[in-house]
């Protein structure tokens, strides 16, 4: 068995055995099963290991160059990877005020409780 790729996710190593298996090259990941239990991924990853005999062929099939999705890409610069400032101002605000009447009543209701307990010790 050759090892062909390294991926941090077990996730990305699970999309190329598919890509391996679709193109009839069977694949197996090589890690550890019980590190996502803990929440977190395994700190070397987890490896991709093909036959021998077959391991250049299933390189050509992991690193083929995708085509370029140039719809998917203006979607991409458009709605994601954006920070908060750069939104528009009324977006902005918007997002203020809804925080601001989230947290307002609990607020007033601290204020009331911590009243009534001062005045509850200095009557």
């Amino acid at each position: 068995m050759s090892v062909i790729a390294k991926y941090p996710l077990r996730f990305d190593a699970d999309l190329a055995v598919a890509m391996l298996g679709d193109a009839g090259i069977e694949g197996l990941i090589i890690g550890d099963a019980h590190s996502e239990s803990a929440g977190f991924g395994r700190i070397d990853g987890f490896a991709v290991a093909v036959r021998n005999e077959i391991a250049e062929d299933a390189l050509v099939v992991l690193t083929h160059d995708q085509t370029e999705d140039r719809e998917g890409d203006a979607l991409d610069r458009a709605y994601h990877h954006r920070s908060f400032a750069d939104r528009p101002t009324w977006v902005r605000y918007g997002t203020y005020s809804v925080l601001a009447a989230l947290a307002g009543p609990a607020t007033i209701a601290a204020l009331f409780q911590a009243w009534w307990l001062l005045d509850g010790f200095f009557p």
